[in-house]
């Protein structure tokens, strides 16, 4: 199905651009944020004619969440636990085993997306612009507020990072 994924695309060209997969990260691990989610959202304006509204995000935050919480994150804590060797083996001896982890990992991530895909409804063509970059800030906005993340300096850099390289014209 990755190949009817519009959205799976899109997050991995957005990805490859320079310097958003570390902002991704850091906001993954200084801010709880969801990188699909994030993805998601700037997707999303690219492809509707207006910002989410409170609810959409939070149904989207609501069907993701168990399988982030339960399959993702236990995923990517065991490959990280990997990378320096694991309970005494040397890491070169692990890391066939950490591949395929990662494999598995980034996997449970595309069925993610899948699921948000599914649940979208009917999209444009994408599109890039001034509108939809706002929407995007819009959208991610509202995912931080609903998460209980502070707009702090840091943050809004690494989004304004992502949104910039997701709505390239």
């Amino acid at each position: 199905m990755a190949a009817d994924n519009p959205f799976w695309v899109f997050s991995l060209a957005v990805y490859r651009k320079p310097g958003v997969a570390e902002a991704c990260l850091r906001l993954q691990d200084g801010a709880g944020a969801d990188v699909n989610l994030l993805l998601y959202f700037c997707w999303l304006a690219t492809v509707r004619d207006a910002a989410l509204a409170d609810a959409e995000v939070r149904k989207a935050v609501d069907a993701t969440e168990a399988w982030r919480a339960h399959v993702v994150r236990p995923l990517r804590e065991v490959r990280r636990w990997m990378k320096g060797g694991a309970a005494g083996f040397p890491p070169e001896s692990a890391e066939s085993l950490r591949t395929a982890v990662k494999r598995v990992e980034l996997e449970s991530e595309r069925l993610q997306q899948d699921l948000l895909f599914r649940m979208t409804g009917p999209c444009r063509e994408a599109r890039a612009g001034a509108e939809t970059r706002g929407r995007a800030e819009e959208n991610i906005a509202r995912y931080f507020k609903l998460i209980g993340v502070p707009p702090a300096a840091p943050i809004a850099r690494d989004c304004r990072l992502i949104v910039e390289a997701a709505i390239a014209e």
